[in-house]
């Protein structure tokens, strides 16, 4: 009532006319999700950014801030604030989309039916606008698979059709049944700034013939803004951390060949003064045994670009095409590289001289098994097998079906040994004793025994609190009281490319009701760039299953960090709470420079005169390790082990033994213990927080078959019907390396895994490459605290080792 007859609320001087979570779904009925929804397309657990409208109704005076609020996996409330400094100039009546606001928000989708809540607000004050919900965000499974389309809505994008179900529902059911997606932005001021907007991406088609000049220009030239330098430093950032990219090259050859941005994506260079071959027809065959697919254009000749090899960049040709048609002089033509492939950082990068997007692939009847064959070796295998069976699970195929490998490395770090936790018959065993204490025991005692009933004033809350200091001892004596901490790091050299780049995934154990900040940074010795520089590089996460906690009657919260201009977003989680003798996973990815001057990581590794298949030569060891142990190189398609582990400081002579190599695969099958991953993962409570559970043996022995995630393509015996199992960790995947035609790099992977003990000490950069933060944060002008407690370490190094 007094509420009612107060004076009314004024009107808010900011509107949010409309906010949508994901990358914009493609253009045809087949794009939809596998449940018939249409719209942006976000995956569990990955980064997706939120596109923003905002109305100006009155003039804003004062700094504003932007407000998102989302559940993570585990359904506590993390919380983002960027600055919002475009309210400040903008003008009543005007309308503030993407590219007015300079500032991108992003939303990392915690589960199914999960909430979002955006707020625009005056720095540390009231609200300037209603809080925009957006109800029941329904994520994609990781194991979807999306090809994201940049300039271009790929037209003409097609698969081959799985058989039948007679159920009616197949062409709605979207390709592969609703397992392959598409997306596709074609506004440069839609593109993602930072590289984790591309997250939700598994493999990004730059098709640059229906794209227009001004989006290639902005994308790739020289003469553009901050902003869009920005979105193409966060293109290239992503293809570095792992990320697949396949470049459609036809009738702009000549212009993607004038801007030296392009070139990175560029296995092979295009020919400046004749960046295109007009021909009449193009022929090439997918497979060995397959028939040829014959490109002819309606009228004219085809555009095909003119690749040439680059001297200084190790590229193979996956495709060659043959000229169809008069012969030139009446000369026989050689055939042309048509797809040519290379890696860019951990990424792999891959160019067609032809266009995507346009005739004659576009409408030609072989188009889908010419796109199944770009996904397949462009990007990862799941897109082309395993993939005729409709999704199954919850209504919204929300499961960890093909992703066993995420599944079982949060169980393996979730596992703490000595950690008992009492079952849940126990637990209803002591129940019922206590209600029979409280209950007949007590009656018993005061009816017969002392014959005064009134005495339960007295003898009850005796009880209660008897058996509660009882209780509380037991499960700290059981329990304990040190925080403890289960890490696994996965360190990538990239010597000739001069960075390196971590995973990190770690546990925190609590003893008690307490909040953590998290954060992870490279140790001393691998960067040239101070531990400052190199946190801005660090994004730090969460780690759930997919069934996921349930909100109770508060939600507890959290927030990303973000730096006071916006410029660095969420390097570390602030004051995570984690409640008494539970656990909370968390993620992070950091990269760095190697030091020129002495970096971790030296290749002096070469082919001898008149032997371009042979390696010689050495490599030298600075990384700040005690050692690091079963080392294996890989060359050309074989495994060498290495005789000792690779000590500190050392020039290490290479010795390919041809006596003890081993074919890659059969090496993998027998050291990648795929087995083991679904024996990890059955030990998880299917909500990614064991609270202490001691796991069965299997999951706990030894370190983590971590060689059948980083080589799982190569590792999953096709021939036997097994799937893949590593839906979200793809990018970590570098099969693709390990092909016998590459002959320009050495891969030598070893691991470091010292046996547990002080958590300072063991998660240290003695054993470990990253340092971890729990209660600071880096760039806050304050050193690391120790941690406390004790620590179980595992690392796993790859080190790509060029070959001159």
């Amino acid at each position: 009532a007094l509420l009612a007859a107060g004076p009314a609320a004024a009107a808010p001087p900011v509107v949010i006319t409309a906010a949508r979570v994901g990358l914009p779904a493609g253009p045809r009925p087949a794009d939809a999700d596998p449940n018939f929804r249409s719209g942006p397309v976000a995956k569990f657990a990955a980064w997706a950014p939120l596109s923003l409208e905002l109305e100006v109704r009155e003039a804003v005076t004062g700094p504003a801030e932007l407000v998102v609020e989302t559940p993570d996996g585990d359904d506590l409330g993390t919380t983002l604030v960027l600055p919002l400094a475009a309210l400040a100039s903008a003008k009543p009546g005007q309308t503030l989309t993407a590219r007015d606001l300079a500032v991108k928000p992003y939303v990392r989708p915690g589960g199914d039916g999960g909430e979002t809540v955006v707020r625009v607000r005056a720095v540390g004050g009231r609200d300037l606008a209603d809080p925009f919900r957006i109800p029941g965000l329904y994520p994609s499974s990781a194991r979807t698979y999306v090809a994201l389309g940049l300039g271009t809505r790929l037209p003409g994008f097609d698969l081959p059709k799985p058989p039948a179900t007679g159920t009616g529902n197949d062409d709605a059911d979207g390709f592969r049944r609703g397992r392959v997606r598409t997306a596709a932005l074609v506004n440069v001021d839609d593109l993602p700034d930072r590289w984790f907007g591309y997250d939700a991406a598994d493999v990004v088609v730059v098709a640059t013939g229906g794209a227009t000049d001004d989006f290639l220009r902005r994308l790739f030239g020289d003469q553009t803004s901050a902003a869009d330098r920005a979105k193409r430093d966060a293109l290239l950032e992503w293809v570095r951390r792992g990320g697949r990219v396949v470049l459609g090259v036809g009738a702009n050859a000549g212009l993607l060949a004038q801007f030296p941005a392009a070139q990175p994506l560029l296995p092979f260079a295009v020919k400046p003064d004749a960046p295109t071959v007009p021909l009449p027809k193009l022929a090439f065959r997918l497979s060995p045994n397959g028939g040829f697919t014959t490109l002819e254009a309606k009228s004219g000749t085809l555009p095909v670009a003119n690749f040439t090899p680059r001297p200084d960049r190790p590229a193979r040709v996956l495709l060659a095409g043959k000229v169809v048609g008069p012969a030139r002089d009446n000369a026989p033509q050689p055939d042309l590289p048509i797809v040519v492939q290379s890696a860019f950082g951990l990424g792999r990068v891959t160019a067609v001289a032809f266009d995507l997007d346009r005739p004659p692939l576009a409408d030609h009847p072989s188009r889908a098994d010419v796109w199944d064959w770009l996904l397949r070796n462009g990007g990862a295998d799941l897109a082309s097998t395993g993939g005729d069976a409709k999704q199954t699970g919850s209504r919204y195929g929300l499961t960890e079906e093909e992703d066993e490998a995420a599944a079982a490395l949060r169980s393996h770090v979730d596992t703490f040994e000595g950690v008992p936790v009492v079952s849940f018959g126990w637990v209803a065993v002591f129940i019922v004793l206590y209600i029979l204490l409280v209950g007949p025991a007590e009656y018993y005692f005061l009816k017969k025994v002392v014959g005064r009933l009134e005495l339960t004033w007295v003898t009850f809350p005796v009880i209660v609190l008897s058996v509660s200091a009882l209780a509380y001892a037991t499960a700290y004596a059981v329990k304990g009281r040190d925080l403890r901490v289960n890490k696994i790091d996965v360190v990538d050299v990239d010597v000739g490319g001069g960075r390196v780049d971590g995973r990190t995934w770690f546990t925190v154990f609590s003893p008690r009701i307490d909040s953590y900040t998290a954060a992870v940074t490279p140790a001393d010795g691998w960067t040239a760039d101070g531990p400052d520089a190199a946190a801005r590089q660090t994004l730090t996460g969460w780690v759930a299953a997919t069934r996921g906690g349930k909100a109770g009657l508060v939600r507890r919260q959290y927030s990303y960090h973000v730096g006071d201009d916006g410029a660095v977003l969420a390097d570390a989680l602030n004051d995570v709470p984690i409640q008494v003798w539970s656990t909370k996973s968390f993620t992070a990815a950091w990269s760095a420079r190697l030091d020129p001057a002495a970096p971790a990581v030296e290749s002096k590794l070469v082919h001898p005169p008149g032997e371009p298949a042979a390696v010689f030569g050495s490599f030298v060891n600075r990384m700040p390790f005690a050692e690091l142990r079963d080392a294996v190189a890989v060359y050309a398609g074989q495994a060498y082990p290495l005789d000792g582990p690779l000590l500190p400081g050392a020039e290490r002579q290479l010795v390919l033994d041809p006596q003890r190599a081993r074919p890659v695969n059969v090496w993998l099958s027998e050291n990648g213990d795929l087995d083991r991953l679904t024996a990890t993962s059955d030990a998880d409570d299917g909500r990614g927080r064991r609270g202490g559970r001691e796991a069965p043996a299997t999951a706990v022995a030894g370190a983590f078959p971590m060689l059948g995630v980083l080589f799982h393509e190569a590792a999953v015996r096709k021939d036997a019907g097994f799937g893949l199992k590593n839906a979200s960790l793809r990018r970590l995947d570098q099969s693709w390396r390990l092909s016998p035609e590459n002959k320009d790099e050495v891969i030598v992977v070893g691991r470091v895994s010292p046996p547990p003990g002080p958590a300072e000490e063991t998660l240290g950069g003695k054993y470990s490459p990253s340092l971890l933060w729990l209660k600071g944060r880096p760039n806050a002008g304050q050193p690391r605290p120790p941690l406390a407690g004790a620590g179980r370490q595992e690392t796993w190094v790859r080190l790509f080792l060029p070959v001159r």
